[in-house]
């Protein structure tokens, strides 16, 4: 038994518990209270309880999404109750791996300073602890993204195929939570190849990269189908790409001016883009192939969001995590050109003020643009506390929930009709739900209860639906503003 490396594993445990414990404590109530974060979390904790009820996903569950996280949320309701602090909590945990991963990969790269400073970057960048208490899937796909990364670190290191391995199963698996991290695999493969100039002597052959790079793409594809055939994933390509391609652009949404809600993103990190903007400088200056990774990673993510329509708030990691990264190389470069300098003047009583200008002049910028950049926080769905009771009122003589905000039935430990686990915003613009198969679906369960929250109006408004509503429910509630609506099977 190696007690060194034991050691060693229970201390990085100890750190990742450590993040997860300091969220707690420092959101304790949002992760408790907060009734949902985004509509989001109620699609994603209906379809795993829809799926731990035995429903399939795919061809009875509606699902745009690969179906890893709601498998492991399934499983995971299963085993601590379905609480929604147990499934927030989960998505806290792939963010604490996220941050011990991005932690490490910087030092390996820059050293303990740079690391520290980096990772509390990320950690306090727009929105990120929103998101790791969110049960939503950005998150745990990016932890999986950056575990593959830190592995294919370590194997450029130490040359044992099994990180390599082991690097390429857990990108698969990253894929199998979220589609949006596929970008990132040619920029891996790229970093591969180019390794610095040690590894390029160890392998010395291109033959040996190409094997290399094909053992990787064939252990992610391995994995990746794996699971696809395993859940059924390949069954029903229109839910889970041409939903996505669908999307016809509505310019009275602010999510489909890239441009105008990208800066809007992006103004939230201004400090941090300050510090990146030199870090790219210190990686052209010093020519360093590491930095090659978080620069390509931005600029392709920067082109990709200007492009994919709709633009989401919680799409912003895929921004904020290159900006950090890059900006703990500036964080180098200052520690460099700041501390030592000023140490070794100070030693030699001969303080040379050319030399602590420019790092001084860098930090007065960094505080400046710290205290510019405005808090803007998003803003959470509210609860309606008599809709409620409402529910709660009709519960024991409910088998079906009909509703466009599935998290109400969660809360009540009830079930919507599978086909409509998800009805997004995303889903109706496509026009995959439509309003004539929400009619068959309310003639095919005959649901007791109907929930309307977010799509009343356009609900109301179409006569062939409302005719049957108000032929067979009676109307129990109905908010002053007449956005929110319960009716009862009569």
């Amino acid at each position: 038994m190696n007690i060194p490396k034991i050691k060693n594993i229970l201390f990085q445990l100890s750190i990742i518990s450590l993040v997860i414990i300091l969220v707690i404590a420092i959101r304790f109530e949002a992760i408790t209270q907060t009734f949902q974060f985004d509509y989001d979390e109620g699609f994603n904790l209906m379809k795993a309880f829809l799926y731990s009820k035995g429903y399939s996903l795919y061809s009875q569950i509606w699902n745009d999404q690969p179906p890893l996280f709601t498998v492991i949320l399934s499983n995971w309701l299963k085993l601590f109750s379905n609480s929604i602090f147990a499934a927030r909590l989960l998505t806290l945990i792939f963010s604490a791996v996220l941050i011990w991963c991005f932690y490490q990969i910087i030092f390996l790269e820059l050293g303990k300073f740079a690391a520290l400073v980096g990772t509390i970057l990320l950690f306090t960048s727009w929105l990120y602890i929103r998101l790791s208490i969110s049960v939503m899937i950005g998150i745990p796909a990016l932890a999986l993204a950056m575990l593959s990364i830190y592995l294919l670190k370590i194997y450029k290191h130490n040359k044992n195929n099994l990180y390599l391995i082991l690097s390429a199963g857990c990108f698969a698996l990253s894929l199998q939570v979220k589609l949006f991290t596929v970008f990132l695999i040619p920029l891996i493969l790229f970093d591969l190849l180019v390794a610095d100039s040690k590894i390029q002597d160890i392998q010395k052959t291109r033959i040996a990269l190409f094997k290399h790079i094909s053992l990787w793409l064939i252990v992610l594809g391995s994995v990746y189908s794996l699971f696809g055939v395993l859940y059924q994933q390949f069954n029903n390509q229109e839910q889970l790409i041409f939903t996505h391609l669908k999307q016809p652009e509505n310019l009275e949404v602010e999510n489909f001016h890239n441009l105008k809600y990208l800066s809007y993103m992006i103004h939230q990190d201004y400090d941090y883009i300050f510090l990146a903007f030199i870090g790219i400088l210190s990686i052209i200056y010093q020519k360093n192939k590491n930095g090659l990774l978080p620069f390509s990673w931005l600029v392709t993510a920067i082109l990709i969001l200007l492009n994919h329509q709709p633009l989401w708030y919680h799409y912003y990691p895929l921004l904020a995590i290159p900006i950090c990264w890059l900006a703990a190389y500036g964080v180098a470069l200052f520690y460099d050109l700041f501390l030592q300098s000023l140490q070794k003047d100070f030693q030699i009583i001969n303080i040379n003020f050319k030399k602590i200008l420019l790092p001084f002049s860098l930090a007065v910028i960094f505080i400046s643009l710290v205290i510019m950049t405005p808090p803007n926080p998003h803003g959470s769905v509210p609860r309606n506390l008599e809709l409620m009771q409402m529910v709660e009122k009709y519960k024991y003589l409910t088998n079906w929930v009909f509703t466009d905000n599935p998290m109400y039935a969660f809360y009540n430990d009830l079930i919507v009709p599978p086909e409509i686990a998800v009805m997004s915003y995303k889903r109706i613009n496509s026009g995959d739900l439509t309003f004539t198969k929400m009619l068959g679906i309310l003639k095919k369960y005959r649901p007791e209860q109907i929930i309307l929250t977010r799509w009343t109006t356009q609900i109301n408004n179409d006569k062939n639906i409302m005719d049957y509503i108000n032929t067979h429910y009676s109307k129990t509630y109905a908010n002053t503003a007449k956005t929110e609506e319960q009716y009862i099977l009569k």
